[in-house]
């Protein structure tokens, strides 16, 4: 089975984003219903796991943000790549990417013993940030893996193939939610870790999806002899364009651990209902981010074919689709709240808190399908520094402040933390369109590797297996 990458068609249009999104759309999907799950399984254990919850996924997030952004990288180089008709590069670049996943999985695994300390300062209760611990010293430590996983996920995408990291990750999902019990609450033999089990369950079912995928890229590979170093010229390609994506998500994961700080300081059933209505929402915001994503791989793959059209009818598919999407599920968010925060078994505070955020929630639904096309589109272009500063300054100078101010200052709690995050939304929305109006983003992608002639690699040869 040789690498095949999918043919950029002569035009994008909605059928397009959607064929190539649906199968993200599932994994999204999946994952949404893996963390509600943790999330209906953590909350039998009380509202203080369930808080803790909300604070080990935020930390956990900034530690791997960088790494993730970067890998992510590879999925827009392929693209390029595959529209520039470069299949030897598309090849090398797995190389390139699991090698940089290895690494950034073990200096973040290093991070592990220092939950307990950074748990302390953000101003949740004792209880709280020892389930939270437990949560985040078994996750981190499972990094090496979750990053190789992130990584060859990406490489598939990049060459328009989405149904493998769509069985990749219900595989991965899947096995989470069914070792989720087993861990959480013991069976047999196995003692009940509560939300450290929780964390096992996930490294586990990581480490299942892995292999499914290092099969599926041998597969894919079968016909090409590859060695195992790093090509400096496509590797400085895929740090030219992932660096800014990491930062980018650094600051992004940073601020929202602000964020989730500050609902922390509010008390536990604040948190527990923010944790409660952002694992609801994300039913709407990641298959809207899968639409985004697809629209993104098209972009990468006319700015590499040297088709400036094909980048613009990228987006604008992806926004209507991803409009439409998150609306309906808006006016679903509003009109039945109930069934949905019932799913989690929380108390009436709890309830009454979730209420009034999801009519929140779905006000920046609204706005969440430019942003975050946008942002796809801008990245898989390769513009992926204005990305980062616009994000960066939308989050710092926008979210925060007016977050704090409301739910600090006026009083109004979780709901005006929200309201907060709605402004960022809606900023991150008009920026991305603003830009995406001009013509400046479509000069920020491909470039020449630079690699001699007489180098075999540089000639589409993968070499020694």
């Amino acid at each position: 089975m040789t690498v095949r990458t999918m043919d950029l068609p002569t035009k994008v249009g909605v059928r397009d984003v959607l064929v190539l999104s649906w199968p993200i759309m599932i994994s999204m999907l999946s994952f949404t219903a893996m963390i509600v799950v943790d999330s209906i399984y953590v909350a039998q254990l009380g509202t203080a796991p369930l808080a803790a919850m909300g604070l080990a996924t935020a930390v956990t997030f900034l530690l791997i943000s960088f790494g993730m952004g970067l890998l992510r990288a590879t999925k827009v180089v392929v693209a390029q790549r595959s529209g520039a008709g470069d299949h030897g590069a598309v090849e090398r670049s797995v190389i390139q990417a699991v090698v940089m996943a290895v690494g950034l999985g073990l200096v973040g695994a290093c991070f592990a013993p220092f939950g307990d300390l950074m748990f302390s300062v953000m101003g949740g209760s004792a209880e709280v940030n020892e389930h939270a611990d437990a949560y985040y010293t078994v996750r981190v430590l499972g990094l090496p893996f979750a990053f190789t996983l992130i990584a060859l996920k990406a490489w598939f995408e990049g060459r328009g193939d989405t149904r493998t990291p769509m069985v990749a990750t219900l595989f991965t999902n899947g096995l989470n939610i069914g070792l989720d019990p087993v861990f959480i609450f013991g069976w047999g033999f196995i003692p009940a870790m509560g939300t450290g089990g929780a964390a096992l369950a996930t490294v586990l079912a990581c480490l299942g999806g892995l292999a499914f995928a290092a099969w599926r890229t041998r597969l894919a590979l079968a016909n090409s002899v590859v060695r195992w170093r790093i090509e400096l010229p496509l590797a400085k390609e895929m740090l030219r364009i992932g660096f800014p994506m990491g930062f980018g998500r650094l600051i992004d994961v940073g601020a929202w651990l602000v964020f989730v700080s500050m609902l922390a300081r509010l008390g536990d059933a604040e948190l527990a209902a923010h944790v409660i209505v952002m694992r609801i929402v994300s039913v709407s915001f990641l298959p809207g981010y899968a639409i985004g994503e697809a629209s993104g791989v098209f972009v990468g793959m006319g700015i590499g074919a040297g088709k400036p059209e094909i980048t613009r009818q990228a987006f604008k598919a992806g926004v209507l689709c991803a409009t439409v999407l998150m609306t309906a599920m808006s006016v679903i968010f509003v009109l039945f709240p109930g069934p949905f925060i019932g799913l989690f078994g929380a108390s009436a505070e709890v309830v009454e808190v979730a209420t009034m955020l999801m009519v929140v929630a779905a006000a920046f639904q609204l706005v969440d399908a430019p942003a975050t096309v946008g942002i796809c589109a801008l990245n898989g272009a390769g513009d992926t520094r204005f990305v980062m500063v616009a994000t960066s300054l939308a989050v710092w100078l926008g979210n925060l402040p007016l977050a704090y101010t409301l739910a600090m200052v006026v009083g109004w709690g979780a709901v005006g933390a929200w309201i907060g995050l709605t402004v960022e939304i809606t900023l991150i929305a008009l920026m991305m369109l603003w830009r995406i109006q001009g013509s400046t983003w479509l000069s920020k992608g491909l470039k020449p590797l630079d690699v001699t002639a007489n180098d075999p690699v540089s000639e589409g040869e993968v070499v020694a297996a």
